[in-house]
């Protein structure tokens, strides 16, 4: 699976920055569709296009409108960075609306629209887009339950990670060091809620360096393929890697899993997949963790079939019938269907 990031016809014109103000040009989307948590099921993505390529990630809900978008600038950018020179964004309703427009004429923002049907107005912005994309998705996927308490761990990844277009962090870029991580080792402590605190904050950030490091191999890989979309209806293969479903130990846990049916296109490069009812998982996805299914010799047209239920690391398999046993040791083994 790959996302087309190569120009096409017409081809992809960048958007020229000369700015060198932090957050003066920035490009703003919304990861949606994300398993809810306290009334939040989508993040507002704000990316610094011109200087630092660093993020400011905002939980939001679905059905924010125009005024709802503008106050998160005000809230996030305005108090940080000042106002922007130019927005960069998609035609989606809420960059799109009069009041969004007028709000930025009377502020003295340039609005950057993309056409309706080549919305990569800049390739190595959208390449940025992509990446965050999967990055927050495999993110949240890891933790549906906290994902929006721990967001701010995972734009401290983001920004204290070098970018390969300017070999050095954002933070570095807009502060001229690198701040503090949380620590690998620690002292020894007699306050138990401290310790568990510390190591909830370890696994947070070790599951978003894993994130970021498995979205950018991903991204990596795609520059280098054609991806052509899937259909509702598809089957595909779901990669396995950080999907958390029971198995005792990762490293025997399957690669992939699947084939599942698309049950809804969310949006070019997002899905909603048919899974099993026993996993309690997020069923949206990016594109770049599913491959397509083919029939072949070992996976022919009945091969379709939820996985069993793990539990403590075992799979388990209903019983429909006993068809035959026989005594063994102190014990009986049964043929069973």
């Amino acid at each position: 699976m790959k996302t087309n990031t190569h120009p096409t016809t017409p081809p992809i014109t960048p958007i020229k920055s000369s700015t060198t103000r932090p957050f003066a040009q920035i490009t703003m989307d919304f990861i949606t569709d994300l398993p809810e948590k306290d009334g939040y099921n989508s993040i507002m993505v704000v990316v610094d296009h011109g200087l630092t390529k660093g993020v400011i990630f905002i939980p939001c809900t679905k059905e924010i409108d125009a005024l709802g978008s503008a106050d998160l600038l005000l809230q996030h950018v305005y108090r940080r960075f000042g106002l922007p020179d130019t927005i960069i964004s998609d035609r989606g309703p809420q960059f799109a609306a009069r009041v969004f427009r007028e709000l930025g004429r009377l502020l003295g923002i340039k609005l950057a629209m993309s056409t309706a049907y080549h919305p990569q107005t800049d390739g190595q912005t959208e390449r940025v887009n992509q990446e965050l994309e999967v990055y927050l998705r495999i993110f949240c996927s890891n933790n549906p339950e906290n994902w929006k308490d721990l967001l701010p761990l995972a734009e401290f990844t983001h920004n204290n990670r070098s970018h390969s277009a300017r070999n050095a962090s954002p933070f570095y870029l807009m502060m001229g060091f690198d701040p503090r991580s949380i620590p690998s080792a620690y002292q020894k402590t007699d306050v138990p809620a401290a310790e568990q605190r510390i190591i909830q904050l370890q696994r947070a950030r070790d599951e978003a360096l894993a994130a970021h490091e498995l979205a950018r191999q991903k991204m990596m890989h795609h520059t280098t393929r054609n991806f052509k979309p899937f259909q509702k209806g598809d089957k595909v293969w779901l990669e396995g890697k950080n999907l958390k479903i029971g198995y005792q130990s990762r490293k025997l846990a399957p690669k992939r899993e699947g084939p599942f049916v698309i049950s809804e296109v969310m949006g070019p490069l997002t899905y909603r997949l048919q899974l099993p009812d026993q996993w309690r998982i997020h069923p949206v996805f990016h594109a770049s963790l599913l491959t397509p299914y083919h029939e072949n010799e070992t996976h022919g047209p009945n091969f379709l079939s939820p996985p069993p239920d793990i539990i403590d690391g075992e799979e388990q398999y209903e019983v429909e019938a006993i068809l035959a046993h026989k005594k063994h040791g102190r014990g009986y083994k049964f043929l069973v269907k």
